[in-house]
């Protein structure tokens, strides 16, 4: 039963090093235009044209 609980935890670590690194590759691009109204909240950016 072991394997399994180390199997979990080995995909979580996977899956948290994966968003990581994807975080690092994001943070170059370009920011939203002026023009837009952005919302964000803690694990969510919704970014539309402004009225």
């Amino acid at each position: 039963m072991d394997w399994v609980y180390r199997g979990f935890e080995t995909s979580l670590l996977g899956l948290a090093l994966g968003l990581g690194l994807a975080a690092c590759w994001s943070l170059g691009t370009e920011p939203a235009p002026s023009a837009t109204l952005s919302v964000t909240l803690p694990m969510l950016t919704v970014t539309s044209p402004a009225p």
